[in-house]
């Protein structure tokens, strides 16, 4: 192999490396931001049907193919523990809860 062709395949083994590297960093910030979205906008519906103003919140880190999941316990007035399970759609950002009252999940 001549000189000048093992340092353009090193050139481009550097770039293909480098561009990787922006990639896998900026999916992870995409990853970060789409976790943040599913936690404000499921807490935001688990609060307008509670009241609740303070959640414990565990955000699926990549949700399922379509929706990004979420669990959400909170304390109603009384002291009385609430859970949520929340869905966000990833194309329309529409977001459902189910739960809230304390006899509202079964265990089977």
């Amino acid at each position: 192999m001549s000189k000048s062709l093992v340092r353009a395949a090193v050139i481009g083994a550097s770039l293909v490396l480098s561009f990787a590297g922006s990639a896998a960093a900026s999916s992870d910030d995409a990853w970060m931001e789409f976790q943040k979205e599913v936690a404000t906008r499921c807490k935001a519906a688990a609060t307008k049907d509670s009241g609740v103003k303070t959640w414990t919140v565990a955000v699926s880190a990549f949700g399922s193919q379509n929706f990004g999941m979420a669990i959400l316990t909170g304390k109603a007035q009384g002291g009385v523990s609430v859970k949520y399970a929340c869905a966000m759609d990833k194309k329309t950002k529409a977001v459902e809860i189910a739960g809230g009252e304390p006899s509202g999940w079964a265990a089977r």
